[in-house]
């Protein structure tokens, strides 16, 4: 902060703006969404791109991909690749539900200068959370399915669970 002394001299303290800007780093805005029927998932909201709602036909299948990758769309004159989220994480396939008649919600992630595509059932909002109250993961809580994509979670105000899905973990299992 910057003040004037009685003396009619500048001083610069930086020990309040410190204290601000580690607070400031400590809060992040994350985009909520559902995953399964019911469950909560939240992923950074900084690095998703877009919110695009795509038909299952403008998706083209890609013959001896894994389970949960549904194939690649024409987004902003790029391949991108559609992942079925909830299928990659042990939920039933996006597909093989109600969503196989309607549109298919993709978030966009961009981690890198890769995108991909990731179908979710549904989008609720952008929350700004603590990250110091990002809980651990551990077996007790989730399938192993889930937990090698999760960076955490947070307990919401019913003493519900949201994951926090760890998009740079998600990336490095397609980079195979």
């Amino acid at each position: 902060m910057l003040s004037l002394s009685p003396s009619k001299s500048l001083s610069l303290s930086l020990s309040n703006n410190t204290t601000e800007l580690s607070n400031h780093k400590q809060i992040r805005k994350f985009l909520q969404f559902q995953l399964g029927q019911a469950d909560r998932a939240l992923l950074e909201a900084e690095l998703v791109t877009e919110i695009i709602t795509i038909s299952p036909r403008e998706i083209l299948p890609v013959p001896q991909m894994m389970y949960s990758i549904l194939g690649i769309y024409s987004w902003r004159s790029e391949m991108l690749w559609i992942v079925d989220l909830a299928n990659l994480v042990g939920y039933p396939p996006a597909l093989e539900t109600e969503l196989e008649l309607n549109n298919l919600i993709v978030l966009v992630i961009q981690l890198e200068g890769q995108a991909l595509g990731l179908v979710v059932p549904k989008v609720d909002n952008i929350v700004q959370l603590e990250l110091t109250q990002l809980e651990p993961t551990s077996p007790e809580l989730f399938s192993q399915d889930i937990l090698d994509f999760l960076s955490g979670y947070f307990t919401g105000n019913n003493n519900n669970i949201i994951m926090g899905i760890d998009a740079a973990k998600i990336f490095n299992f397609f980079a195979v």
